[in-house]
């Protein structure tokens, strides 16, 4: 008998329901009354339940369930009641009991007892923490000015508070250095936007009508596994999955047809297919017409390039391409889903305006079912941040000076520091919190250096002993997430979600908020009312916007405590009037913006290694540091359940491991003008000739091999094309057997 996998999956769900009624049928005991069964795994799950967001950087944005007994956490599940949510977290999520709880968490604080990075501390009282800190900032501030002092700071806490609310009322009541968080999307951003004048796009809730899923650059069981389900309702209605991505994925295997072009080289294949759309009547030239500008600049543009130069710079076989193409095409409905890893580039932007007018040219926006998904920030960009951060507090807002954090090496540069290639002043002080610079940030023994100066003060809110925690003057104990009340903003489907407080600060330990309102308040700073709220006041903050996508559904503080979660809609379909985002309101296949910016208005086919040193450019392996899904950037390294998930590898292709004679479990040595790192090696084809992949933020300190290597050991820090975002897959490295 034929089972397709809807009838399995039936089937599944109608045995589940009799499990779950076994304690009110005759005959059937429950689980815990047969012999083998584990009473105390299922005790836990009876207790007080709280709401509480996930607040990883992950698209997924998670709703969760936990289980409180006598005050303490016991256990976690998905709140099913959303639809984008299972009863099962990820596999992180699963861990967060042991994440919690973890026995090597930092519970009070501490100061340095010997030199930077010796491991020799002492305990200290908070009043003290207080007071050396609070003196210390004060003499920065007196001898070199309160923009000496910087914020490090991302997605440790991906809460309204937590991550903005909290600390930058005290940042912006200080005085101090602006950080421009721009690690992550923003090249983009701009790429997109010289396209349909936005990075948003349709719900993903309507992946279930599509009659193509494309997956560009994305690996969704890294960082959107809860997605997945969508896509397979998808297929199973006949939908085709294509895959474009250099590394083969798990979803690049089930694909029906996957394409692995070289690294970077993706604005050469959108111009390919293009080119057979057009050559091939699969072009929508009725909707190219109606909804666009400068078609004829593409024409002549895609006829100066050839299908042979396009598979010498992709390494994509050429008839590949065409199969591909015909199949994308050929379908009515085609969504498009952009991962954020490709975009992390030299060419960033580029590439993701030469996909983005591929998909005008098939046709594929302003119905439901097709489109182009990146990062919906519908619900995100609605929040009153100006309000919430209070940024009106910061005495020299417009004039005080910015540094990119993904140059926090150079800003912190013991002899020359910088900051978009020009020279600034010192920087004195760093306070770091929800994040771990030293490992996530690019050319990590240039970021320890800086931090190793004696003239820099180095401050740590955290809860673990991370590879920037060991570096610090003075480290004071935060609270994990569950710790303290937040809410949460999805960027892939349109949700605001609650975080309730789960349990109290275990230890010491003080969250994002409360720790800067009280150093506020020793260094003198309370004056400020925005100083003395309490954590609803400053929900209330941001949540005060004339945005539509929030006054057109009537969203409320006590709406969003209430149901748990809400949607901010946004139009339906999306584009679906036709009307762009762009000064023309129409997509733009030549742009003025892209010309401003020094590139070609049409199509700019430069590549990374066209910027590179030729120290660094004469290489022979292209390295990538994507996401993995055991972690999300350096967090979980610590939980002893994950850390038995292997994140101190490389990817080497067959054949380039046969002539460097390496083989699968041996130890090799990745190098460049940066620095080493020695991985154990992984024999696969999953990966390219000349294209390595090692995951990203991996540990110095957690090193099984004890060597001190994290990938970011060799990864770059020059800025993206547009939007100042990080680059860390323009990285060549040498390869050799260790």
């Amino acid at each position: 008998m034929k089972i397709n996998r809807r009838a399995f999956l039936q089937g599944v769900g109608a045995s589940s329901i009799v499990s779950s009624l076994s304690g009110l049928m005759p005959g059937i005991a429950s689980a815990t009354e047969q012999r083998g069964g584990a009473p105390d795994k299922l005790l836990k799950r009876e207790g007080e339940i709280k709401y509480h967001t996930c607040q990883r950087n992950c698209a997924d944005r998670c709703l969760l369930k936990f289980t409180v007994q006598n005050g303490r956490m016991t256990y976690v599940e998905g709140a099913s009641e959303m639809k984008k949510m299972g009863t099962s977290p990820c596999v992180k999520g699963h861990a967060y009991v042991q994440y919690t709880y973890a026995a090597d968490r930092i519970l009070h604080p501490m100061e340095r007892a010997g030199e930077k990075g010796e491991g020799k501390w002492r305990r200290i009282s908070w009043d003290e923490a207080y007071a050396k800190i609070s003196s210390r900032l004060k003499t920065i501030i007196k001898d070199h000015g309160a923009d000496s002092i910087l914020p490090y700071s991302y997605s440790g806490h991906e809460g309204v508070i937590g991550k903005y609310g909290g600390p930058s009322r005290f940042f912006n009541a200080v005085g101090a250095r602006k950080l421009d968080r721009k690690v992550c999307v923003f090249a983009a951003y701009e790429g997109l936007k010289s396209v349909t004048g936005t990075y948003q796009g349709p719900d993903p809730y309507d992946n279930i009508y599509t009659n193509c899923y494309i997956s560009w650059g994305q690996n969704e069981t890294a960082t959107n596994v809860h997605g997945i389900k969508f896509i397979n309702q998808a297929r199973d209605k006949g939908a085709k999955l294509l895959v474009v991505n250099p590394i083969r994925t798990p979803i690049a295997s089930q694909a029906d047809i996957w394409l692995q072009p070289k690294p970077s080289t993706d604005t050469h294949l959108a111009a390919g297919i293009m080119k057979y759309l057009i050559e091939n009547n699969l072009a929508d030239t009725k909707f190219i017409e109606a909804n666009t500008l400068g078609y004829q600049d593409l024409l002549k543009r895609l006829d100066g390039m050839s299908y042979d130069e396009i598979e010498k710079v992709t390494g994509v076989p050429t008839e590949k391409m065409f199969k591909f193409a015909k199949a994308y095409g050929e379908s009515e409905l085609s969504v498009l889903r952009l991962g954020y890893g490709m975009q992390r580039n030299y060419n960033g932007a580029r590439m993701s305006r030469a996909i983005a007018m591929m998909h005008a040219v098939a046709g594929q926006y302003g119905k439901i079912g097709n489109g182009f998904i990146y990062d919906n920030t519908q619900a995100d960009d609605s929040l009153n941040y100006s309000k919430g951060r209070a940024d009106h507090i910061h005495p020299n807002s417009d004039t005080v000076g910015h540094v990119n954090m993904t140059e926090i090496a150079k800003a912190i540069h013991p002899t020359n520091p910088t900051a978009y290639g020009k020279p600034i002043k010192p920087i004195k002080a760093v306070i770091n919190y929800n994040g771990n610079f030293v490992s996530v940030a690019p050319d990590s023994n240039a970021c320890r250096r800086g931090a190793m100066r004696d003239d820099l003060f180095l401050v740590v809110h955290d809860f673990l002993m991370t590879d920037t925690a060991e570096l610090a003057d003075i480290i004071v104990p935060s609270t994990t997430q569950f710790e303290f009340p937040d809410m949460g903003t999805d960027y892939n489907c349109y949700h605001m979600q609650t975080s309730e407080k789960v349990i109290e600060p275990v230890g010491e330990s003080k969250d994002n908020w409360i720790f800067f309102k009280e150093l506020a308040a020793h260094m003198g700073l309370d004056h400020h009312p925005e100083l003395r709220v309490d954590y609803e006041q400053i929900l209330r903050d941001f949540l005060d916007t004339d945005e539509p996508a929030f006054r057109h559904n009537n969203i409320t503080y006590e709406q969003i405590i209430k149901e748990k979660f809400v949607t901010v809609y946004d139009q339906r379909p999306y584009f679906g009037d036709g009307k762009y985002k762009t000064d023309s309101g129409k997509i733009e296949f030549y742009s003025e913006m892209m010309k401003d910016a020094g590139y070609h208005p049409v199509i700019d086919f430069g590549l990374p290694e066209d910027e590179m040193i030729p120290e660094e450019k004469n290489l022979p392996f292209r390295m990538l540091s994507p996401a993995i899904p055991q972690r999300a950037n350096s967090a979980f390294y610590n939980v002893k359940y994950i850390r038995n998930f292997p994140a101190y590898f490389a990817k080497v292709n067959t054949e380039d491991a046969k002539e460097l004679g390496i083989e699968n479990n041996d130890r090799v040595r990745l190098s460049n003008h940066r620095g080493e790192a020695f991985f154990i090696a992984q024999v696969s084809s999953q990966v390219g000739r000349g294209t390595l992949m090692a995951p990203k933020n991996n540990w110095r300190r957690m090193d099984p091999q004890g060597k001190a290597s994290c990938t970011n050991n060799l990864t770059t820090d020059k800025l993206t094309d547009m939007g100042g975002c990080s680059a860390y897959h323009s990285t060549n490295v040498a390869l050799e057997k260790a």
